[in-house]
């Protein structure tokens, strides 16, 4: 037999069974009831029914009975009463005589603690023995009988000869199988009725607790189009299954929570080294412009609003890349992909890097094969991916190095490289070198003007175009920086 699999299902499997047990035993319970009832009902009715007989000697004669007219007078009883055995006792409980022939009876002998019970006023019913069967007790009427010349000493009349009569166990059965079928079915109606409400009423609230938990979890799962792992067991099953997983993904999202507000940190610490050097620089050089005391020279102030104009453009591109940043954060900047010849943008991109490639002793190349190669992206926003990659890669390359940018058809994408030929990483530095603010030489980064938002920003720009962005670096080797896009080669 196969379980139900809900909590509503076994739970009214096991209000049914209850419900069954709980009938057969209130059937029990009413045949002994019944049984108790009648014996009780018999006795009480014919209390004074031996005391009587005893009193009109034996009704069918106006003799005083003797030992001579004993078996007469028991049997003249019997004939008008045949649903009484009728029993005269001794001072010890042996059967003197009786209106059941000796061959029917299995006892010669009758308990009388009973009948004295009985005769003294005990509470109904009291069963005595049945001489008719040795295993069996029934419920009686018995009373003193003294007559001269006779050894008796009780008359003894056992009534439960008429429960055992053809008709009256037909009726009785009759009776307990009518009054039975209407139990079970009204307990039946009553528990099936009374199961589905109150279990639908306790259940309820638990289906409407995993529902919500399981729309939580739908929301929470992660990407569109997640569909949630289904779940075996009942209600309780699936719930606890479900708080394991949220509790697993809200401790997940607690440590980034703490990673993310370790970054917060860091960044406002590098934002504040990054803006208080340029704009102290700034300050200075302006105050020194503005003083009267030592005026200074043509040379010397022409080189203070150099240097002025400097701090400004570090502190303009920085405030630029912040914007950046936070309206990508905020999907404020939206991608337009559209079809174009990729070899005509990189060849502009490096166009506008090679005097600064050229005054630090670095070679700058372009190569695209084909040269017709056309991808699907922004063209604006392409473009600001390769300015970050190959600025970077310019600042760390050393003097007489090589800065390589490249696109190769790959099937119906196009992998696009930017490689350098500089000092690398290790592969701590290169798992944090898409992290904002993140810079792998402090030093030489703050005084060149970078916060480390570049290589931050070209990562949101390609998740804008549905890719990724991927290193290859060593220490001493160099770095080279790897994405894709979809595209074609027209020869």
């Amino acid at each position: 037999m196969r379980l139900p699999r809900t909590l509503f299902g076994r739970l009214l499997l096991v209000f049914l069974l209850f419900g069954i047990v709980m009938t057969a035993a209130l059937l029990y319970v009413m045949q002994v009831s019944h049984r108790q009832f009648h014996l009780e009902f018999d006795q009480t009715v014919n209390r004074d029914l031996a005391r009587q007989y005893v009193a009109s000697n034996f009704l069918l004669t106006d003799r005083l009975l003797t030992a001579g007219t004993l078996h007469q007078g028991i049997h003249k009883l019997a004939a008008a009463n045949p649903e009484i055995d009728i029993y005269l006792l001794d001072d010890g409980g042996g059967i003197v005589a009786a209106s059941v022939p000796e061959v029917d009876r299995r006892r010669t002998r009758v308990n009388l603690q009973p009948i004295r019970e009985f005769i003294a006023g005990g509470e109904a019913p009291i069963l005595a023995d049945n001489p008719r069967d040795a295993s069996s007790q029934d419920v009686f009427s018995a009373a003193p009988f003294h007559v001269a010349d006779c050894p008796a000493d009780y008359l003894y009349l056992v009534l439960g000869r008429a429960e055992d009569a053809p008709g009256a166990s037909r009726m009785r059965n009759t009776f307990a199988i009518r009054e039975g079928a209407g139990i079970i079915l009204l307990a039946a109606v009553l528990s099936v009725a009374l199961s589905l409400f109150f279990l639908r009423l306790l259940t309820r609230r638990l289906s409407v607790l995993e529902q919500t938990m399981s729309r939580f979890e739908s929301l929470s799962a992660g990407p569109a189009g997640t569909t949630p792992k289904r779940r075996g067991g009942d209600e309780i099953d699936r719930l606890e299954a479900l708080f394991r997983d949220l509790a697993a993904r809200i401790e997940a999202q607690m440590a980034q929570l703490q990673s993310v507000d370790a970054g917060r940190r860091e960044m406002l610490a590098n934002l504040s080294h990054d803006l208080r050097t340029p704009i102290t620089t700034l300050l200075a050089h302006l105050e020194s412009l503005q003083m009267d005391e030592q005026p200074l020279s043509d040379q010397e102030r022409r080189e203070y609003v150099a240097v002025a104009m400097r701090q400004s453009k570090r502190v303009a591109k920085l405030v630029e890349q912040l914007l950046e940043a936070a309206k990508l954060d905020a999907r404020q900047i939206v991608a337009n992909p559209e079809s174009f010849p990729i070899g005509e943008l990189l060849q502009d991109v490096v166009q506008k890097f090679s005097l600064a490639a050229r005054e630090r002793g670095i070679e700058l190349t372009v190569n695209v094969a084909p040269a017709h190669t056309r991808v699907h992206a922004d063209i604006a926003l392409l473009e600001r991916v390769f300015d970050n990659l190959i600025d970077n890669a310019l600042r760390h390359t050393p003097q007489g190095g090589r800065v390589t940018v490249s696109a190769t058809p790959n099937g119906g994408r196009v992998c696009l490289a930017v490689a350098d030929s500089g000092s690398g990483m290790t592969p701590e530095e290169a798992a944090r070198v898409f992290d904002r603010f993140y810079r792998g030489d402090l030093g030489r980064s703050t005084t060149s003007g970078q916060a480390g938002l570049g290589l931050a920003i070209v990562r949101s720009i390609l998740e804008l175009h549905g890719t990724t962005i991927s290193i290859d670096t060593r220490p001493g080797q160099g770095a080279t920086f790897r994405f894709d896009l979809p595209g074609q080669s027209t020869g």
